[in-house]
């Protein structure tokens, strides 16, 4: 896997496919997603790619709140990496960044790394004020002729798998509970 720290110096990549998050944790429903965005690479002959932030966009957002990461950038790559997924772009969380509109972050994905298609799961916001969500991706994505390809949120035993319910258990020192929903060994940090 290739490793880029922000979207300068970027190669010209073959049929690119995205998706694009905090990916903190790499839980098992941003495995889902990263299965389908290895599908979605190998049917339009592509590569796959991993946008990423870091800082963590609530640490940057509301630094007042009680938040820490399951993990480091350094270990989300590391099991991403494991994923199989072709390339990762680290890109710097500002409070400048954080005030892209919806459409001028797309127009940034699409000049900066050539979108061919974006995979997301159903609860993506992004964009100033978290204004994007799936319906407006597509929308923005039909226009510049880009697929948008959205996927299920993952459910385990009834239980919504998502970073903050991993950072509960954490809190409460369920352990077991948590390594369930992220489907690996938590990392001791």
């Amino acid at each position: 896997m290739r490793i880029y720290h922000n979207f300068e110096h970027l190669p010209k990549f073959r049929n690119p496919v995205v998706a694009v998050g905090s990916f903190d944790g790499v839980h098992l429903g941003h495995q889902q997603i990263l299965a389908f965005l290895k599908k979605a690479a190998q049917r339009y002959d592509g590569e796959s790619i991993v946008l990423t932030f870091h800082p963590h966009p609530q640490q940057v957002l509301h630094p007042e709140r009680d938040f820490f990461l399951i993990n480091t950038p350094e270990e989300n790559a590391e099991l991403i990496e494991q994923q199989e997924i072709d390339n990762l772009i680290f890109i710097e969380f500002t409070t400048t960044f954080s005030q892209l509109s919806p459409n001028d972050f797309i127009k940034l994905l699409i000049e900066k790394i050539g979108i061919k298609a974006v995979v997301m799961g159903p609860r993506h916001n992004f964009g100033k004020n978290g204004e994007g969500n799936s319906t407006t991706m597509r929308e923005i994505c039909a226009k510049n002729s880009i697929e948008i390809i959205t996927i299920p949120e993952f459910i385990l035993e009834e239980n919504k798998v998502r970073s903050s319910k991993i950072r509960e258990h954490i809190v409460n020192k369920e352990f077991r509970q948590a390594e369930l929903l992220l489907g690996h060994p938590l990392k001791k940090n």
